[in-house]
């Protein structure tokens, strides 16, 4: 008879045959609690031992944060630019120069 226990063949609980009137299906009786025949106990309370379970295995997922500093260097450096823009302004001068031409008619003798 298989009851689907862990460890159904424990130290102390010993199979023997079911006493006439139990119900079919349930476990065999330990010695010190089978009644005798007709002999129907009134209001008792009958304490079994306990049964062993199979073990159940419980997953927790834990989550943990850490803070991992990163050091970076940062070096500025300054580059600077010098521009020089160049204008042309015109600078007039003033020359003035003379020329001279001689035109001669003709003689009138020649």
């Amino acid at each position: 008879m298989k009851f689907n226990r862990c460890m159904d063949n424990m130290d102390g609980y010993k199979q023997m045959a079911m006493p006439e009137g139990m119900m079919e299906g349930y476990p065999a009786a330990m010695p010190e609690m089978v009644m005798p025949q007709g002999c129907c106990p009134t209001n008792q309370v009958m304490m079994c031992p306990p049964v062993m379970e199979c073990p159940q295995e419980r997953c927790c997922h834990r989550v943990i944060n850490y803070e991992v500093p990163h050091i970076i260097p940062c070096h500025t450096r300054m580059v600077n630019h010098h521009v020089y823009k160049h204008t042309y302004q015109p600078c007039y001068s003033y020359s003035e120069e003379d020329e001279y031409s001689q035109i001669y008619d003709q003689p009138c003798c020649k």
